[in-house]
């Protein structure tokens, strides 16, 4: 039989979801802070070189372009999981209780 969390360990590990996402969140920005500069960098690399059009700065641009939009899709659907709406917890809690009552009730009949 499985047991129901208390408020302390149900707190607890809302706090460790806030903590990963804020992590998440964090390596993010970082990350795409740092795209940026490098974009900036290269692209006025090329463009001083005469290289506008090449195959590689094309290769950069959507790389660097594209990382940031799948990766926060990512983490779109990540604040989504961490921050529901509280309705949908409450169904959520009432949907995992009622399992938990179904189970005990199972269990007492044999």
């Amino acid at each position: 039989m499985k047991e129901v969390p208390t408020s302390m360990e149900r707190a607890k590990k809302r706090v460790a979801c806030l903590k990963k996402f804020y992590n998440h969140l964090s390596i993010y920005i970082i990350v795409n802070i740092l795209l940026l500069g490098i974009k900036a960098y290269f692209m006025g690399f090329f463009e001083s070189n005469g290289l506008e059009q090449t195959d590689l700065s094309k290769w950069v641009v959507w790389n660097i372009v594209s990382t940031p939009v799948i990766w926060g899709f990512f983490l779109a659907i990540h604040a989504a999981k961490v921050f529901s709406h509280p309705m949908v917890r409450k169904w959520e809690e009432r949907q995992i209780q009622k399992y938990i009552d179904k189970e005990e009730n199972d269990a007492t009949q044999f």
